[in-house]
């Protein structure tokens, strides 16, 4: 088996074997400026999501949001409109001549006029020879409002529509393209997989269990070329570990990420509330009185999901939480996100663009934009459980092409207050039966100390570093590689030749989130 170029450590596809090594979820930290978007226009007035989607453009090196504004009449008021940043922090929308809204005629509206938009999935198209098509999209609708793609037979309420667009601010048709029937009334994400060779659409659904309770899942659709998709296939549901059919799927934001698809699972547990006499939110009391069921507050927590085909998704780090709601009052995000449907990579960080509340989920208050970051491909760590003793992980037995090895890892902790390195890791290769190969022992490594995002494996012999290069009949031989750590932490390895976003550099300190 080859090395493709990348292992994020999300799962144990490429682990052979561990001894004192835990996965641990790495926690997003959310922009202590959240919200960064906020309500600023009339169209705006009811919230700006996240229901979007935020894509890096390489050749004027900004980031571009295409996210959901709703205006005073929900829900027949949600608007695809549009947003510039050159640091994911500072935005700015461009006011443009395309989609008024009640009497002002630049607004930054660019998608919307007399129909409903929600959570559009905008991707750069991989087949750019059409420039009329160079951005693509997919977006949920209500039927009754596209006059021209009514069907008085239509039996179907909600559908998810398509558009394409040359510079992704004018977009075609003028009210999208049916697709496929389905309520989607959360963000949803579109994937090109180069290796399938399809589109893929990941939305929301909804049914009912044997017991007549309400279910939300996630469902996928394929296309060969974007306008025919195959039927709905069930992605995800959660199980008792979640609750069971209390347990509900908020959203699932899917990223192909290297060639390793991520998902962010925002997810939340109905606790049983009943609507009092006079609004508000009472738990539910057996015994009490029976006013119209509820779900309750509806707080959103995140775990992350893996998969490697797009497909067969499963869970990472036994569902520890990667971004959690505050459940505090007046504070960015009380009940939880709802993320863009993509992940942005972006000078050196993941960033995680969501939306959020200031207050509970109760109080109907507005949704605002904000941000949260991980350092790159910082998604989870492996490192000792515990600390007193070493760990190793052992990778089953691979081909690599690209010998120049990274890892991304640390060695560094906080002793009284102060920062510094304490650990070590000593990388190793061993044949396919797992004898260390001469020359290539833990002993001969060139130890790894600091925080870096590129460390080489590297060994040292008379004087002389060498790599994987020097290996005897290193094309045709699978190698083992091993990784003895004590007090350290690695999050991926990588080929030079697959480096995120292509630098090497160190982390001298911890210079927070931002």
């Amino acid at each position: 088996m080859d090395f493709t170029g990348v292992e994020l450590f999300l799962d144990d596809r490429f682990v052979s074997f561990t001894d004192n090594i835990r996965r641990r979820v790495q926690t997003a930290q959310v922009h202590p400026e959240s919200p960064l978007i906020r309500r600023e226009h009339p169209w705006e007035q009811g919230h700006v999501c996240l229901l979007g989607s935020v894509r890096h453009d390489p050749e004027r090196d900004l980031l571009r949001m295409w996210y959901m504004a709703v205006g005073k009449n929900y829900p027949t008021e949600k608007f695809m409109a549009y947003a510039e940043s050159d640091d994911g922090v500072h935005w700015t929308r461009p006011m443009l001549d395309l989609v008024p809204y009640e009497g002002i005629r630049k607004t930054n509206i660019l998608f919307g006029d007399g129909f409903a938009v929600t959570g559009p999935a905008v991707l750069p198209n991989p087949d750019q020879s059409d420039p009329e098509r160079r951005f693509l999209v997919t977006f949920n609708s209500y039927t009754k409002t596209h006059d021209d793609t009514l069907d008085i037979s239509d039996t179907i309420a909600r559908w998810n529509y398509i558009a394409w667009s040359p510079d992704g601010i004018h977009w075609n048709p003028p009210q999208g393209r049916k697709a496929f029937g389905g309520k989607a009334d959360s963000c949803q994400s579109t994937v090109w997989d180069p290796v399938a060779r399809v589109f893929r659409a990941y939305v929301r659904r909804t049914l009912f269990d044997p017991l007549g309770q309400r279910v939300r899942t996630w469902a996928y659709l394929e296309s060969p070329d974007f306008e025919h998709w195959g039927p709905t296939q069930e992605l995800l549901r959660l199980d008792a570990g979640d609750g069971g059919s209390d347990g509900q799927i908020q959203q699932l934001s899917i990223t192909r990420y290297d060639g390793i698809y991520i998902g962010l699972l925002s997810m939340f547990r109905v606790e049983q509330y009943y609507q009092g006499p006079e609004g508000g939110y009472l738990k539910w009391d057996r015994s009490g009185p029976q006013g119209d069921l509820d779900e309750g507050p509806q707080i959103n927590d995140i775990q992350l999901v893996t998969s490697r085909d797009g497909v067969n998704f499963t869970r990472v780090g036994d569902r520890q939480i990667f971004l959690g709601a505050t459940r505090r009052e007046g504070v960015f995000s009380t009940s939880g996100h709802r993320t863009a449907g993509n992940l942005v990579v972006f000078r050196d960080k993941v960033h995680i663009f969501c939306d959020g509340r200031l207050g509970g989920w109760g109080q109907r208050s507005p949704m605002q934009i904000g941000l949260a970051t991980v350092p790159v491909d910082r998604f989870v760590s492996m490192e000792p459980d515990r600390k007193y003793r070493e760990g190793v992980i052992e990778l089953v037995p691979l081909v690599f092409p690209d010998t120049r090895l990274r890892l991304n890892a640390s060695t560094r902790n906080t002793v009284y207050t102060k920062e510094t390195s304490v650990g070590c890791i000593w990388p190793e290769a061993a044949d396919p039966d797992g004898h260390a190969i001469a020359g290539f022992s833990r002993k001969d490594a060139v130890p790894m100390d600091g925080d870096r995002f590129d460390h080489p494996l590297q060994w040292k012999r008379d004087g002389k570093t060498y790599d994987l290069s020097a290996l005897p009949q290193r094309a045709e031989t699978p190698v083992r590689l091993r990784f003895w750590m004590d007090n350290a932490k690695v999050f991926s390895l990588r080929t030079e030749s697959c480096s995120a976003g292509g630098r090497n550099w160190e982390v001298t300190s911890d210079p927070g989130p931002y």
